[in-house]
């Protein structure tokens, strides 16, 4: 797993520069986010999906599809309940339309949502808490520190919270079928690993200000140079970002659903632009390509 986890780290957006890597990957967050339209939905969930399999493997992805499937259950079944508008009416519950434009906006949501998520997740592997405290250090010390520590905690509680549900089974404390119970016993698992934590924060303070942090400007070193080949990813992603984000946020190319789904403008003109946003969307992976083939 570690040498596995080596390679990746040395593939793709990892080995551009961090900040033309961040921009990227907020842009693709802002995409996905300020749509509606399911072609570019599904092109974004798609691509995502696509990285995640690549950076670790099927096994692993194979646990976010649960995930998945119920973002999208609970936002289509959520919108379906709460808006009643729209032409076509599936079945009526105490005098409320049940409506196909309804559940259809309610998964193009869920998907949405799924898809943001797995950038994210993406962005988290790309965007390590080394390089957030390279990019914020300079000019952002304690906010860079703060992003750097956060993101360091959350796989740390992770593993102490399994380490000390596997010593309370083996005191033979298992898990209650009953919710009640179960509930209890979580509290105090979380109230352990917070404790833990808690503990082992002091000692880092200790440590930090026994080697003089915060007496003074301290300077930093990175292996992070801005290269040629940096400069010609960011001008890609400036000229493609263009055409994508018009057919992202240009009224003209807008999806509506209710009364009835339909679109602003004719699908063969969106299509143009499009093709511009899928190519914005594989950059990682043509980028993968090219450098392997350099």
């Amino acid at each position: 797993m570690v040498l596995r986890d080596k390679l990746l780290a040395k593939r793709g957006l990892n080995i551009i520069h961090p900040w033309v890597a961040f921009v990227y990957l907020i842009s693709v967050l802002v995409l996905t986010m300020c749509t509606v339209n399911p072609l570019l939905i599904l092109t974004s969930l798609i691509v995502a999906t696509i990285i995640k399999i690549h950076t670790v493997g099927v096994r692993r992805f194979a646990g976010y599809i649960p995930w998945i499937l119920l973002i999208v259950a609970i936002t289509g079944i959520g919108n379906m309940c709460i808006s009643h508008n729209g032409m076509h009416v599936l079945f009526v519950v105490n005098d409320n339309n049940v409506t196909l434009e309804a559940g259809m906006y309610g998964i193009v949501f869920g998907l949405m949502f799924a898809a943001a998520f797995l950038w994210c997740d993406i962005t988290q592997r790309i965007i390590t808490s080394e390089k957030l405290t390279y990019m914020f250090g300079s000019f952002a010390p304690r906010l860079g520190l703060i992003i750097s520590m956060t993101l360091h905690y959350i796989p740390i509680l992770r593993k102490r919270m399994k380490v000390v549900r596997s010593a309370q089974a083996g005191m033979g404390r298992k898990p209650s079928k009953k919710i009640f119970t179960r509930a209890i016993m979580w509290g105090k698992e979380f109230s352990i690993v917070i404790a833990w934590s808690l503990e082992n924060a002091i000692d880092t303070s200790s440590t930090m200000t026994a080697m003089g942090y915060g007496l003074g400007r301290r300077s930093s070193f990175s292996n992070y140079r801005f290269k040629t080949v940096d400069a010609v990813f960011l001008g890609v992603i400036i000229a493609l970002a263009i055409p994508a984000f018009i057919v992202t946020l240009s009224v003209n190319y807008s999806v509506y659903y209710y009364p009835t789904f339909g679109m602003m403008s004719e699908i063969s003109s969106m299509l143009i632009f499009w093709v511009f946003y899928l190519i914005y969307m594989i950059i990682p992976l043509l980028s993968e390509r090219l450098i392997k083939w350099h």
